[in-house]
């Protein structure tokens, strides 16, 4: 009977040690449903959520250069070869793709075609051969601009002539994270608002390009912008920027990057102003901070980049900056 009893105790014992281990994990507060997956499911899975959307579209232009009609899960990726991937480089190379584009292209290929091999759907042989197909080499071209001082203050006058005070208070805040904050197009969808914090004047950008997570402290003007808007949107959980109906009814659905550049794009024509592009925004934020001396690290780790080097492409200085510069030299 002891020792039925001691037995009895231990079950116990282990059974409590057991709950308390389950109690502890994240994992007892999410259900975790286990489902396979294909080749091109868990490659995207690896990727940093804002960087995903435009990795599907290129895949998706890739498969059309090869003839594939249906949707890109339903493609074959063990039946990649290293003539249709030479095939789908120089259609891009063709049709004046950047070097960035097609070279982020091949990554995506490459990637694909790694996790097939890594699920025993493509054979080693076929994986090098497709790894064989050489980047693009050459420098990236430049693309895009900065706003000037007078343009900005114009997009921000434009939002005064909207209809809605909802849509005032949420563009001007957009345009000021846009240019104040340098944030990405993806980023300023991706946030939520808890990632605002109002009180210190901080932003939390979650899991950026890279899966880099960054703090960037907020000028009073962005801050004071985020209150009013915050405060016409309500302080329940969601997406910071989220939708506005046509008749100005703030939703809890999250702006998509093509409603956002459509937002910009109405703000740009009321403006009267030039054509810009959402990452335009971030062009001008990493500009001005040259422009006031800001050494380059750290405007690189302001704009969440791994490498100066890239940090260097944003900068939209123009000649008479440099002319400027050199003349101020003093012998």
């Amino acid at each position: 009977m002891a020792n039925s009893a001691k037995s009895i105790l231990s079950t116990t014992q282990r059974s409590v040690s057991i709950n308390k281990l389950h109690q502890k994990t994240k994992l007892s507060a999410t259900k975790v449903k286990a489902t396979l997956q294909s080749a091109y499911s868990i490659y995207l899975d690896s990727l940093a959520p804002t960087g995903r959307n435009s990795m599907k579209t290129l895949l998706h232009q890739s498969l059309t250069i090869l003839g594939h009609k249906k949707s890109v899960e339903q493609f074959d990726w063990s039946q990649l070869t290293f003539e249709k991937i030479h095939l789908i480089r120089s259609t891009f190379i063709e049709a004046g793709y950047a070097v960035n584009s097609i070279n982020l292209v091949l990554a995506g290929l490459k990637g694909v075609t790694k996790t097939a091999f890594n699920l025993g759907q493509l054979s080693a042989d076929n994986m090098l051969r497709i790894n064989a197909v050489k980047s693009l080499k050459g420098n990236a071209t430049r693309t895009g601009r900065r706003l000037s001082k007078p343009e900005i203050i114009k997009l921000l006058s434009s939002c005064k002539k909207l209809k809605y005070p909802s849509m005032k208070s949420r563009d001007l805040a957009i345009i000021l994270v846009g240019i104040g904050a340098g944030l990405r197009c993806s980023e300023i969808c991706a946030l939520n608002i808890d990632d605002v914090d109002l009180n210190n004047g901080l932003l939390l950008v979650r899991e950026g390009k890279g899966r880099k997570s960054r703090k960037i402290y907020l000028a009073n003007e962005i801050t004071a912008a985020l209150k009013q808007w915050i405060t016409c949107r309500g302080t329940s959980d969601g997406s910071l920027f989220s939708k506005i109906l046509k008749n100005g009814s703030v939703t809890r659905n999250a702006m998509s990057s093509s409603g956002l550049a459509f937002t910009l794009e109405n703000l740009q024509r009321l403006a009267g102003i030039p054509e810009f592009t959402p990452h335009d925004m971030r062009r001008t934020f990493i500009t001005q901070l040259l422009e006031r001396g800001i050494d380059l690290n750290t405007v690189r780790q302001l704009a969440g980049h791994s490498d100066v080097s890239t940090t260097v492409r944003y900068d939209k200085r123009d000649l008479d900056w440099q002319r400027k510069a050199s003349q101020a030299i003093i012998f």
